[in-house]
């Protein structure tokens, strides 16, 4: 159903979703009641959903007794490297990520910083290349040579950190900031930790030995304690075995209601290195299962 916003969730004593309330474009409010009831609207509007959803019985939130909700956001910081190899390799044709590198993701090193993968970028480099070679005056045939070599030459590497739950990265809801229907938006409170800092740290060294592998010239980093993001959000609906220490159980049914269940990349507990979407995909399958009792 589109232009619908879900801005409650309503529940009787006996521990059950009995209706969900939603707001048209034009804030007039609708009712839904149904059976079995699904949050699929990601690991940041779910838990925002839960929360607006708070009153007398569960002034937290839903699915929050124990205050675990919107809790352990987790998400791939990055930074990158890009430099000119010495041969044309005329990036920007097939996937714009064909390849990884996978092997620095797991070890004894974890004891001691985070794991990683480097994604090699494929993306086309004529427009960025372009716009730098203009901005330096070149011009003419200078402007032309300058583009044919950059773009078949530069490459970009970038680092996938693997981030630790933790109990104070979070989605909250904010007390000052409200969106067009009245709502209120989400607020966060988000940092990296030195375990990330220190991973951060050993991906630059591999950085510079592929770069050097790779005959380059011109070596350029992020700036120095800079992260990029790479929405791949988890932890905020973490699944689990305690109700204490997490928000649904292993097939992503809230503790505290036994037809309430999340599809999403939030119940996801860690985030180690892959892009979260594969994995989601399966637990929400067998979410899907255990609705329909074959689990």
């Amino acid at each position: 159903m589109t232009k619908a916003v879900v801005y409650k969730l309503e529940h009787d004593k006996k521990g059950k979703i009995v209706a969900l309330h939603y707001y048209d474009w034009n804030k007039v409010s609708h009712r839904v009641e149904a059976e079995t009831f699904v949050l699929a609207a990601n690991a940041i509007e779910t838990p925002k959903i839960l929360f607006m959803s708070a009153d007398d019985m569960f002034p937290n939130g839903l699915g929050n007794n124990n205050d675990q909700l919107g809790r352990h956001l987790m998400d791939h910081p990055s930074n990158s490297a890009t430099f000119y190899v010495d041969e044309p390799i005329w990036p920007g044709r097939g996937p714009m990520s064909p390849s990884s590198i996978q092997q620095l993701r797991d070890g004894a090193f974890r004891s001691e910083h985070a794991a990683f993968r480097i994604d090699l970028s494929n993306s086309s480099r004529v427009a960025s290349v372009t716009a730098a070679a203009i901005k330096e005056g070149l011009t003419g045939k200078a402007l032309d040579d300058a583009i044919r070599y950059r773009a078949s030459h530069e490459l970009s590497i970038k680092n996938v950190l693997e981030q630790l739950p933790d109990p104070n990265n979070r989605v909250m809801l904010s007390k000052t900031k409200k969106d067009a229907l009245g709502l209120p938006v989400p607020s966060f409170s988000y940092s990296f930790d030195d375990y990330v800092e220190r991973g951060m740290q050993a991906s630059l060294a591999v950085y510079a030995e592929m770069a050097s592998m790779l005959g380059a010239t011109d070596v350029r980093y992020s700036a120095p304690g800079s992260y990029s993001n790479n929405q791949h959000i988890t932890g905020t609906l973490a699944m689990g075995t305690d109700p204490k220490t997490s928000v649904t159980d292993h097939v992503g049914r809230a503790w505290d209601f036994s037809n309430l269940y999340m599809a999403s990349t939030g119940v996801m507990p860690t985030v180690a290195t892959a892009n979260s979407t594969l994995t989601a995909s399966a637990l929400s399958l067998r979410t899907a299962d255990a609705i329909l009792g074959k689990i």
